[in-house]
């Protein structure tokens, strides 16, 4: 797709070429159509420089995950790092530490119902409950946030 739609170039691109690519796209879309698995989970000891997708829970046990974007249809916990990238858990996030002392942005997000819990918050790190967003411009340690009843995050 990057010889023909990402990038200019003076190569030619033959019929034949085409049709591969077009039999790798229809490939990639059945592919797409499985079902979800119900009850599945990740549990991994770290990630770099990943997506992650999973209807269920995901653990990440070692050291963490850096520049990954994570999408948990279950809970996420991470027992170390989260240095850069996005994550999302939909039954809420619980991380040791996120963020990077060089302010590398780092996002992560819940909702509405949902709660982040953090034991160490770097600079630059922005969390999302819901459509609510906050920003730490300094390190914090400890961190249980949720929204109240008029929709402000609240740090408990």
């Amino acid at each position: 797709m990057s010889k023909i739609f990402l990038s200019i170039t003076n190569e030619v691109t033959s019929i034949d070429w085409i049709a591969h690519l077009t039999k790798k796209i229809k490939e990639q879309y059945e592919w797409s159509k499985l079902p979800v698995e119900p009850d599945s989970y990740i549990t991994i000891s770290d990630a770099q420089n990943s997506s992650l997708y999973c209807s269920g829970n995901i653990l990440v046990l070692g050291q963490g995950c850096i520049n990954t974007k994570i999408h948990a249809g279950g809970s996420l916990k991470v027992n170390g790092i989260i240095r850069g990238g996005e994550v999302y858990g939909r039954a809420g996030v619980e991380i040791n530490q996120a963020g990077s002392e060089s302010g590398t942005p780092t996002f992560i997000s819940v909702p509405s119902d949902q709660k982040i819990t953090i034991n160490k918050v770097m600079e630059g790190t922005t969390i999302r409950i819901g459509n609510v967003k906050f920003k730490f411009l300094e390190t914090t340690y400890r961190v249980n946030a949720h929204l109240d009843k008029n929709e402000q995050i609240v740090f408990a």
